[in-house]
């Protein structure tokens, strides 16, 4: 056998497995994810700054580039604030705390994401959607006694009640899926929820795998 006979038969079966791949992937409409990232909350009164976020989603593809998901999303932040209302927990000296603020966001959502060009190893995309969140805030006021036996100055917390409210809010994103494998892909986004208020948005930078079936 020559060489020339030799690569077309090496260029042939790599057509045929890779048109059977297509033709598999082409079967795929489910897909199932799951991730982690990082997020940045706003606040129209208080820097609430990043924390970790963890997320995950299942979709229908209606074909090439436009399939439909549903997701949920979680984060969560804690920080101590001074009586001008300015985090604590960067500061390089030890100042007594007025109080401390957490917030906890659960996100529900529907999306739409359109994929641009065929489905390549690196296929970019744009998600717009809806959905809800349900925000639990809560404070803790802090005040200085004085420990009677050691003259020491103690903090007293505070706690007050749990606030919970249940935001509509607009999806804007996008990012891209990086395919190791027709039915297994790395998902990278930016994904912004945006309540009434644009200074109670939510932005954040996910990182997720996605299986396809």
């Amino acid at each position: 056998m020559s060489v020339r006979s030799a690569a077309l038969i090496i260029v042939a079966l790599h057509q045929f497995f890779a048109a059977a791949d297509l033709a598999e992937a082409q079967r795929q409409k489910g897909k199932l994810g799951g991730g982690a990232g990082f997020a940045w909350l706003s606040d129209p009164d208080l820097q609430l700054g990043s924390t970790a976020t963890v997320g995950g989603f299942i979709g229908l593809r209606l074909n090439d580039n436009f399939s439909i998901e549903g997701g949920v999303y979680f984060n969560r932040v804690n920080r101590v604030y001074n009586v001008f209302g300015e985090p604590l927990d960067k500061e390089p000296v030890v100042i007594t705390p007025d109080f401390r603020f957490e917030s906890t966001r659960y996100h529900a959502d529907g999306t739409v994401v359109i994929n641009l060009g065929r489905r390549h190893p690196f296929h970019p995309f744009i998600l717009v959607g809806g959905g809800i969140q349900r925000r639990d805030e809560k404070r803790t006021n802090f005040s200085i006694d004085t420990e009677p036996d050691t003259g020491l100055e103690i903090l007293i917390p505070e706690v007050g009640p749990k606030e919970t409210r249940y935001l509509p809010n607009a999806i804007v994103g996008g990012g891209a899926d990086i395919y190791f494998m027709y039915n297994l892909a790395a998902r990278a986004e930016v994904r912004v929820w945006v309540p009434k208020s644009w200074n109670e948005r939510t932005f954040a930078l996910f990182f997720a795998a996605t299986y396809f079936f």
